[in-house]
């Protein structure tokens, strides 16, 4: 240390050089701790994405622990230029930093989100309810990691005081910054490039925001975003198989003798239509089958909703299941078992379903793209007509009147008056609402009369003995029910949207109603379990149950790639992949004040939605 004859300089000189190493021992310490994230993330594949992940390791957490220095201690060493007071409120503030980052890892291992104002006042009321949590171990961290500090700081100030005349601190620090600046600049390439091994790390860390760079690029000539965009869209996982769906190999013992499937999705039918008035057929043949009152879609849109009633699984599924191009475990096994498919309107628009449902399913698969309901049960009853008499069936038909508000021209339904056009700028007005609703019921109702026409050509034919017959929609359909402008579906998780009619004629079953809560996610369960003879458990494949398994359970998901709802009773907890959390009234769907969601259902939760993933 040079001596310039002025105290208070001299002094400042050496804190700084002291916080300096101080700072660089803590960014060791930090990630040592911040390798419990590289243990709770999927690795990537690629020798360049895991060399990416190390970098970014090694720059991000020293960018904050140096930032955390340059922040506090720092100013600290102009303001407060005494050593002990300095070293005492450093080890203070590196103490708290090292904890609020340990928690982290804690949240992240268990929800795959970073801390925020939601989670840390759920964790807060938690410590404070819960003896023996987990978040207990922070209680004994906190006093190790603060005697770690002070004896770190005095050592560091000793070695500071030896006045070594070889340091390598400028070198050190200049591959910490290489580290930092090279984590930005190759994500920048990889978002241009749609690197996937790379850009799908970009939520690991706590903090990390990376740099983008496609404007910029677009601006020099350089990248077509046009071009980009439909890349973006139609990518797939780059080779990479992140799934592990199934958990494990099926084991079958099949059928000596084969029931046939046919499964009826209404878009857009609301649980509350299922009535003598609404839907008066279907409810007389629900009184003589299975109705289940308390179900829920896995979603609040037909993409999801159709996706949680094949896969039975979560939504949070689809993007890794569209990328692999995998099919539902439950058609492979129809398949296997010689089941002739024919599948009726799905492909009204195919784009939603050829990556996932669709794929796998060979050209022999009957397919109907009529989009008019009339029309596409006549093709039904043809197909059912033609079809060889020796192998089992399954049909899927889906029934879009009432999304679509359609009804035949020449029918005049009951519910009277109503609009007849909707068009989207009029129909929502308040005037218009009435008129709304009456056109809605009168498209369920006349789906109604071709459920009619379906189930007693059904038993004309002689098939309702070995047929087993699912009818339930995709989602709900909300006519601002809850008051929030909210219309149609797809736009937040009230029972309006996604609680639906699920009835189920199973030959050998009595009539029977369901008062406990069920899923979409557990007709693949029920089906594999009891129509195919699959012994594994309904776990290896799906996250929900057999519908006839009447134990408790604890709650319902629905959600899609980014959002979730946990319905517990009378209560839904909404939340995203970022963190936010609202406890809401399963009711009128407003906040619950001075309410926290449950910890162990989202712990649960969140399991499940990680479980089919591979993990290092």
């Amino acid at each position: 240390m040079v001596e310039t004859g002025n105290p208070y300089r001299d002094n400042v000189s050496r804190l700084i050089t002291w916080g300096h190493w101080f700072s660089f021992f803590n960014i060791i310490l930090a990630m040592l701790i911040a390798t419990r994230y590289l243990g709770a993330i999927s690795w990537p594949s690629t020798t360049l994405g895991i060399t990416y992940l190390v970098v970014s390791w090694i720059g991000h957490f020293s960018f904050l622990s140096f930032v955390t220095y340059l922040l506090t201690i720092f100013p600290l060493s102009f303001v407060l230029p005494k050593e002990k007071q300095l070293r005492f409120i450093s080890a203070i503030v590196a103490t708290l930093a090292l904890v609020i980052l340990l928690i982290d890892t804690q949240v992240f291992r268990l929800f795959k989100f970073h801390l925020n104002g939601h989670v840390w006042q759920l964790l807060l009321d938690q410590a404070q309810t819960e003896k023996g949590s987990t978040w207990s171990i922070i209680f004994v961290a906190v006093p190790t990691i603060f005697l770690l500090q002070l004896l770190l700081s005095a050592h560091v100030w000793r070695m500071v005081n030896k006045r070594k005349r070889r340091q390598y601190g400028n070198q050190v620090g200049l591959a910490l910054l290489i580290c930092f600046i090279l984590t930005h600049v190759v994500n920048s390439w990889a978002d241009a490039t749609l690197y996937q091994p790379i850009t799908m790390q970009k939520a690991n860390f706590p903090l990390s925001y990376p740099m983008t760079a496609k404007s910029f690029l677009a601006k020099q000539g350089w990248l077509d975003l046009d071009e980009y965009e439909r890349e973006a869209e139609s990518q797939d996982s780059d080779g990479e198989n992140r799934l592990n769906y199934p958990l494990r190999p099926l084991t079958v013992s099949v059928p000596t003798r084969h029931k046939n499937l046919l499964i009826v999705v209404v878009n857009s039918l609301r649980a509350d239509m299922l009535n003598n008035i609404n839907m008066p057929n279907l409810q007389r043949y629900a009184d003589q089958k299975m109705v289940f009152k308390n179900h829920f879609s896995g979603g609040n849109d037909d993409v999801m909703g159709m996706f949680s009633l094949f896969y039975g699984l979560p939504g949070h599924y689809y993007p890794a299941i569209s990328s692999d191009k995998r099919p539902p475990i439950l058609f492979d096994e129809m398949l296997r078992q010689d089941y002739q498919f024919g599948l009726f309107g799905i492909l009204e628009d195919a784009r939603k379903y050829r990556k996932s449902i669709l794929s796998g399913l060979r050209k022999q698969v009957f397919i109907s793209e009529q989009g008019n309901d009339e029309t596409l049960l006549k093709d039904w009853q043809q197909w059912l007509d033609k079809r060889p008499q020796d192998r089992p069936w399954f049909s899927l038909v889906y029934l879009s009147s009432p999304g679509n508000y359609q009804l035949p021209e020449t029918m005049k339904g009951p519910f009277q008056p109503e609009l007849t056009k909707v068009n989207p700028a009029t129909a929502y007005q308040a005037n218009n609402l009435p008129k709304l609703e009456n056109r809605y019921k009168n498209s369920v109702f006349y789906t109604d009369q071709l459920l009619e026409q379906m189930l007693n050509n059904l038993q004309q034919q002689g098939m309702d003995n070995d047929t087993i017959v699912v009818i339930t929609s995709d989602h709900g359909q909300e006519l601002n029910d809850t008051l929030n402008n909210s219309w149609g579906a797809g736009s937040n998780y009230s029972p309006y949207q996604v609680q639906v009619p699920f009835v189920l004629a199973w030959p050998g079953r009595p009539s029977q109603q369901f008062a406990q809560p069920s899923s979409h996610m557990d007709l693949a369960p029920t089906l594999m379990q009891g129509m195919l003879g699959v012994r594994n458990p309904a776990r290896d494949y799906s996250i929900g149950r057999s519908l006839f398994d009447t134990s408790p359970r604890p709650w319902l998901l629905a959600g899609d790639q980014n959002d979730f709802a946990i319905y517990q009773g009378n209560t839904i907890t909404h939340f995203n992949k970022q963190g936010d959390f609202q406890l809401l009234d399963l009711d009128s769907y407003r906040p619950l004040k001075h309410s926290n969601p449950d910890m162990g259902a989202m712990i649960q939760v969140m399991n499940e939605l990680n479980r089919f993933y591979r993990h290092p």
